[in-house]
């Protein structure tokens, strides 16, 4: 059975249920696989723990919330 998995930034519920919908028709689509046997895994990361270019990307919203430090 396909299996996906998505690295990426935090996304709400509503949105995660569009993006497993969507991704699950189109591998079930292209496999001709009933929906039930496609897996989609969602891995959340949020900015303080991705960095680019040696960089965390949550360094680019310091001083923007107070809870920062």
């Amino acid at each position: 059975m396909p299996t996906v998995i998505i690295d990426g930034p935090p996304l709400n519920i509503k949105k995660k249920r569009a993006l497993v919908s969507a991704i699950t028709e189109v591998i079930s689509k292209t496999y001709e696989w009933p929906a039930e046997r496609i897996i989609v895994i969602i891995h959340e990361n949020p900015d303080e723990n991705v960095a680019r270019g040696g960089k965390l990307l949550a360094d680019k919203h310091i001083g923007q919330n107070p809870q920062d430090t």
